[in-house]
C-alpha cells in the first residue's frame, strides 16, 4: 500500500494536551508505525462489504469487524522518493564538523574486544555485563553535530551494510548533500509546521475568548510517500486491489491518499542478493532497526539471557551473542484507544460518549529507529536469519490480546556484516 500525505501530518507525542490556554500539541519527528497501522485497519474496515455498524447500530457486526481488523498485520512505513527508499541513518556512524576545514565528517564505530583487566563505563570488571560487552572504538575524537542527515538512501544503506563505505566515501556523499546537489543520498529531518487554533464553543459554534492553542506537524518532502506491507490472510478481509481513496491520518484529521500497490513496490521488501551472499557463514553480523522496536527487557531483546546469548534467535536456528549496541535515548510512544460504540448513536451526544469510552494508551519506551546491534554468530548460518527477518519485526511478542507492536510494524530490521576493530 502507498500513502501520499496531502497535508502536514500531526503525529502526537506522549506529552499532555488539555484545555489549558496557550498549550501546544507536539509532534514526533516521523510517522509512528502504530498510527499507520490503526489508520490502515480503519480504511480496510470501511472498505469491506460489511454493513456499516455505526449506521445500523448492530453491535455484533461491530465486534466481528473489529476482530477481523485486529488480525491485519502491518509493516512500515518505508519512505520512498523518486523511486528510492530512505532509511533512518544508523547509529554506528556519527557526524562532526572538522575543526580544520569546517566540513562535515563521519565517525565510524566498531566494537573491539577488551583485554584482561580493562573496563569501560561499567561494562568491564564491575559492570552488569562483566567481560561480555566489547568496547566501541572509533578513529576520530570529535564533538558530534546536530547538523547531520536523518535519512539515507537504500543504495547507500546496502553498501554500508556490506561494510563497503569508507570515511572518504561518506565525506564525498556528505559534500554533495551539503551543497544540495541533485541525486543526493541523504535527506534532512522533516521540517515542522506550527499552527495556532482557537477553541470552539459547541453550543454556539463560535470561537471562545482567550482559548488559543497551537499544534505542531511534520512536512514530508515533495514527492515523498510512505510504503506499507499489509497482510490480510488471517483477517478474512478481502484485499481491495483497486483501493484509491482520501482518508485522515494522524491528528486534526489531516488528509492523505491511500492506494493499493500490489506489484510495483514488492521488490522494496526483499533482501538484496548481495547482502544474502555476504552474510553466508559469516561470524559477525549486525542488525539495524528501520522502525522503532519494543523489547521486553528495555534496550535488550527478550530472547537474550544473562550471558547475552540468544539461542535459536527469532526461531531461525541461529545462535547469537551480543557484543555491543549503539542506541540513542529511548523514544516515548503512546496513543488513544476508543472503546465500543455507545448505545445512543445520536449526533447530540456522540462526542460526549466518545470522551467517556476513550482510553489513553500507556507510554511505552521504545528503542529508536537507526539503533544498531552487533552480534557474533555462534551456531547456524546467518543467511537463514537474514532471510527470515529482513524488514520483518524483531519486537517481542504482544503483551495484550489485541494487536500490538509485533503486528503494527514496530522493530523492522535490516541486516549486514561487520569486522571487529583492531
Amino acid at each position: 500500500m502507498r500513502i501520499q500525505p496531502l497535508d502536514p501530518l500531526m503525529i502526537r507525542d506522549g506529552r499532555p494536551f488539555d484545555m489549558t490556554p496557550g498549550i501546544k500539541a507536539h509532534s514526533l519527528s516521523d510517522v509512528s508505525p502504530s498510527v499507520l497501522a490503526g489508520t490502515i485497519r480503519t480504511v480496510l474496515g470501511k472498505y469491506s462489504k460489511d454493513v456499516n455498524p455505526i449506521i445500523n447500530g448492530d453491535r455484533n457486526i461491530y465486534r466481528q469487524l473489529s476482530s477481523k481488523k485486529s488480525k491485519v498485520v502491518v509493516r512500515g512505513p518505508l519512505y520512498e522518493k523518486d523511486g528510492e527508499i530512505f532509511y533512518p541513518v544508523p547509529q554506528d556512524v556519527g557526524f562532526y564538523h572538522s575543526t580544520e576545514n569546517k566540513k562535515l565528517g563521519v565517525d565510524i564505530r566498531r566494537p573491539v574486544q577488551l583485554l584482561e583487566g580493562e573496563g569501560f563505563y561499567g561494562i568491564g570488571t564491575n559492570g552488569l555485563y562483566e567481560n561480555l560487552l566489547w568496547l566501541p572504538m572509533s578513529k576520530q575524537v570529535h564533538k558530534e553535530t546536530s547538523e547531520a542527515p536523518a535519512y539515507m538512501s537504500a543504495t547507500l544503506m546496502h553498501q554500508w551494510l556490506l561494510d563497503e563505505l569508507s570515511q572518504e566515501d561518506w565525506g564525498r556523499e556528505l559534500k554533495r548533500w551539503s551543497e544540495k546537489q541533485n541525486g543526493s543520498h541523504f535527506i534532512e529531518k522533516f521540517p515542522r509546521e506550527e499552527r495556532v487554533h482557537t477553541a470552539i464553543d459547541h453550543t454556539t459554534y463560535t470561537a471562545e475568548d482567550q482559548k488559543l492553542f497551537s499544534t505542531e506537524s511534520i512536512i514530508l518532502p515533495d514527492g515523498m510517500s510512505m510504503l506499507v506491507a499489509v497482510d490480510v490472510s488471517q483477517s478474512n478481509i478481502d484485499w481491495p486491489r483497486d483501493l484509491s481513496l482520501v482518508h485522515s491520518l494522524g491528528g486534526k484529521r489531516r488528509l492523505a491518499h491511500f492506494s493499493a500497490d500490489n506489484h510495483e513496490t514488492s521488490a522494496y521488501w526483499k533482501c538484496p542478493e548481495s547482502i544474502l551472499n555476504a552474510v553466508k557463514e559469516k561470524t559477525y553480523i549486525r542488525m539495524v532497526l528501520a522502525t522503532p522496536a519494543y523489547f521486553s527487557k528495555g534496550w535488550l531483546p527478550g530472547g537474550f539471557n544473562e550471558e547475552l546469548v540468544y539461542e535459536n534467535a527469532w526461531e531461525s536456528g541461529v545462535n547469537l551473542r551480543l557484543l555491543f549496541a549503539c542506541i540513542p535515548r529511548w523514544q516515548p510512544v503512546s496513543g488513544w484507544r476508543y472503546g465500543e460504540i455507545p448505545e445512543d448513536h445520536s449526533k447530540e451526544n456522540s462526542a460526549q460518549k466518545n470522551e467517556k469510552t476513550g482510553r489513553e494508551k500507556p507510554v511505552r519506551r521504545l528503542v529508536p529507529a537507526g539503533s544498531v546491534y552487533f552480534f557474533e554468530v555462534t551456531k547456524g548460518n546467518a543467511e537463514d536469519l537474514v532471510k527470515l527477518k529482513w524488514l520483518a519485526s524483531v519486537s517481542d511478542e504482544n503483551r495484550r490480546k489485541s494487536a500490538f507492536d509485533h503486528e503494527d510494524g514496530f522493530g523492522l530490521a535490516l541486516w549486514g556484516v561487520w569486522e571487529p576493530s583492531k
